[in-house]
């Protein structure tokens, strides 16, 4: 065990802060040293509960006062940049939680400060760290699959069902609805496996919410010429958690990933892949964490980001992949303005 424990600072102290809080303070690695949040109210508890944890209203009086390597930013979407900019003033590393920004215009000054300065920063698309979506990346890189000929993801749950409450359901402050919240997840996924999308055609429905959307359905254009397409929606009845899933068709066969299992069938044999159908559940593949708070992947996720401080390098996925994500929710938004009509990603 390491002599030193890496200081981790927490910004927002909402169910996600919370969360990390408790991972990185249950860590070998790691300890919480010190929460910022506006509000105090939900922070005074937590200092009740470990008194060695600094509560400050501001960064900037939590960097005069407490020594940070790191910095998790789990704030409202709409604060998320300030906030980061602010670690990069401060030169303090920082995992910022999922999406990026409100919109890629708000996301460019991070995007610009982080060009030329070599500072760790990750943000926090989980589903990189869920053990079914990491063995699919592994089998995708062998070639088992042979060419990739189509993909479709779907991401549906319960959430939903009434005008919904709070700055999540505020396109101000959230800055947007299913798509960006949870149909991200999708495209992260589907870009760290096949590359950069180009272009996309988007139809969204709003149904029980005003001003963001309820339902998503986003056709695919990928730069390598590869075509696919997702359905996210967060009112879907007896989904009670957040159901993630991948259908990728192959020259050689197929597979398909969820948060729960990877069902693989191949024509041939390829490498270490047999002939024929492998199934393998969550618990197959489970590799096991010293702490499962929210389950396995934020653990993963919050250990890569300490990885990341110890080596000065980025994580992934990095701020920079998750600026092409917002690019292309962006854009999403903009085809569903103009009735689906085709928007290429624009830089």
């Amino acid at each position: 065990m390491r002599q030193n424990k890496l200081k981790i600072g927490i910004i927002g102290l909402g169910r996600m802060g919370l969360m990390h809080a408790a991972i990185f303070n249950s860590l070998p690695e790691s300890e919480v040293v010190a929460v910022v949040d506006p509000a105090m109210f939900p922070a005074r508890p937590l200092s009740m509960l470990n008194p060695n944890i600094k509560i400050y209203s501001t960064i900037e009086k939590m960097v005069k006062n407490v020594h940070i390597d790191g910095v998790v930013i789990a704030s409202p979407v709409g604060y998320h940049i300030e906030n980061a900019i602010e670690c990069v003033h401060h030169d303090i590393p920082f995992l910022m939680e999922k999406p990026l920004a409100i919109n890629a215009g708000q996301a460019k000054p991070l995007i610009d400060a982080l060009e030329n300065k070599q500072l760790p920063n990750m943000i926090g698309y989980m589903a990189r760290n869920i053990d079914s979506f990491r063995e699919g990346k592994r089998i995708i890189e062998s070639g088992a699959l042979g060419n990739i000929l189509n993909v479709k993801g779907t991401v549906y749950v319960s959430q939903l069902f009434k005008q919904g409450k709070g700055w999540r359901y505020d396109r101000k402050v959230s800055g947007g609805g299913v798509l960006l919240s949870q149909g991200s997840h999708l495209l992260d996924l589907l870009y760290w496996y096949f590359g950069r999308i180009a272009k996309v055609n988007a139809d969204t429905v709003s149904i029980y919410s005003k001003g963001i959307e309820d339902f998503s359905h986003v056709i695919l254009g990928f730069e390598s010429g590869l075509k696919g397409w997702i359905d996210a929606s967060w009112s879907v009845r007896f989904k009670r958690k957040m159901e993630l899933k991948l259908d990728i068709l192959g020259e050689n066969g197929s597979l398909v990933l969820s948060d729960d299992a990877l069902d693989l069938f191949l024509d041939s044999a390829i490498g270490d892949y047999r002939k024929g159908k492998t199934y393998l559940s969550a618990n197959d593949l489970f590799s096991g964490v010293h702490i499962d708070i929210g389950g396995a992947k934020f653990t993963y996720q919050d250990q890569a980001f300490i990885k990341a401080i110890e080596d000065n390098r980025n994580a992934s996925p990095s701020i920079k992949d998750g600026y092409h994500i917002q690019q292309i929710v962006d854009c999403c938004y903009e085809s569903a303005s103009k009735e689906g009509a085709p928007v290429l990603i624009h830089d």
